[in-house]
């Protein structure tokens, strides 16, 4: 092959600017490289397909204190209980679910969780993560009174 890469770049440029222009001339069955392209009725060009919701795998984390417990909120709707999973490293929690149609995963920095306290509730497409924080780790907590 005596093509510089550079040469195949600009003839697959002009195959796609004919294939656009006969496309546009309202040839409805144009030829490719071997390869048989229809377009539908119009001649345009098919748009990529919208994602669903939950295509996007970030899934943002609120992070609220409710009295002495530290509250985490996230959406993650079409989701089942059996496809999420919460984990506590440090002052980092990671979330996320996967099923056939969606992902979701994020994290967010948290106060260190206090083990044995987390309560987890799953309702609606939204899960909510309530926890205890470990005493004196938590930047919210208001400071002992003399």
């Amino acid at each position: 092959m005596t093509e510089k890469p550079e040469d195949s770049h600009k003839t697959l440029e002009e195959m796609l600017r004919n294939l656009m222009q006969a496309a546009q001339s309202g040839d409805s069955r144009p030829l490719f490289i071997g390869m048989k392209i229809v377009l539908p009725p119009g001649g345009d060009f098919p748009s990529p397909p919208q994602r669903a919701r939950g295509d996007s795998t970030e899934s943002r984390i609120e992070v609220h204190h409710v009295g002495n417990r530290v509250m985490l909120v996230t959406e993650m709707p079409g989701m089942t209980p059996e496809n999420i999973q919460v984990m506590f490293r440090g002052d980092r929690v990671f979330i996320w679910a996967r099923d056939q149609e969606r992902h979701y995963q994020g994290s967010a920095t948290v106060p260190p969780v206090q083990n044995g306290s987390e309560e987890i509730s799953f309702r609606h497409g939204v899960l909510e993560v309530s926890y205890i924080p470990v005493p004196g780790k938590d930047p919210e907590a208001s400071p002992p009174s003399p």
